[in-house]
């Protein structure tokens, strides 16, 4: 039996999908309240001030990006590169499903919040490093299959530029068309990434009359 969600879930929760549909500004307590089927008292109960609820969303959004977001990459499939493009694939489908009213979470909290509500930069920092750390996580688990040299770290806050620019650029067009091309682009600089960690050099294997004389050569050198 599935468990009854408590008037803090519905508030949170309503909260959340209120402030990426509409905006936080643009979102008052009476909205949240209506919606949720909560009462003033059980509100200030939990949140003594929007911002409190605010501060409880971005945690909301951090177990979103955990269950909603990495979680199905893993369970999709056991290569790390393709759990990369199933987490692009999220965001995909969170756009069509919602009609391009909802945006990325994250992306569009900290567009509004992050120069004007300076209590929550830190918490904005820090959900853009987890996801991040781990987009990172992934990288890291494609081992020798990257180029030597690639900076994992690098390359995942690439990918979360690049992703959360497309989202921004998907919903002003109405259109797919920017998160496809971005994702497709994506997919192709990782592949040759991929490709030139195929190419390491290996030394020439030696026959063993081979190795023998080189051996003796050695041997007489060293006199």
């Amino acid at each position: 039996m599935a468990r009854r969600s408590t008037t803090r879930e519905r508030l949170v929760r309503t909260a959340a999908e209120l402030f990426w549909r509409q905006g936080y500004a643009a979102t008052g307590v009476n909205a949240i309240m209506q919606q949720a089927g909560a009462t003033s008292g059980s509100f200030y109960h939990f949140f003594p001030t929007k911002e409190d609820l605010l501060l409880a969303v971005l945690d909301h959004v951090g177990e979103v990006l955990e269950g909603e977001v990495f979680g199905p990459a893993t369970a999709a499939t056991e290569d790390p590169i393709e759990r990369i493009f199933s987490v692009l694939g999220y965001y995909r489908r969170h756009l069509e499903d919602n009609g391009f009213g909802l945006g990325s979470p994250l992306g569009t909290l900290a567009a509004e919040l992050g120069g004007s509500h300076p209590q929550v930069r830190p918490k904005l920092s820090e959900l853009f490093a987890t996801w991040s750390d781990g987009m990172e996580a992934l990288l890291a688990r494609a081992g020798d299959r990257l180029a030597v040299g690639v900076d994992r770290g690098a390359l995942a806050g690439l990918i979360l530029s690049v992703v959360e620019g497309a989202v921004i650029q998907a919903r002003v067009s109405r259109s797919l068309a920017p998160l496809d091309v971005a994702t497709a682009q994506l997919r192709c600089y990782v592949g040759l990434l991929a490709s030139r960690g195929q190419k390491t050099v290996q030394p020439p294997t030696r026959k063993p009359s081979q190795q023998r004389r080189a051996s003796r050569e050695l041997d007489w050198r060293a006199w």
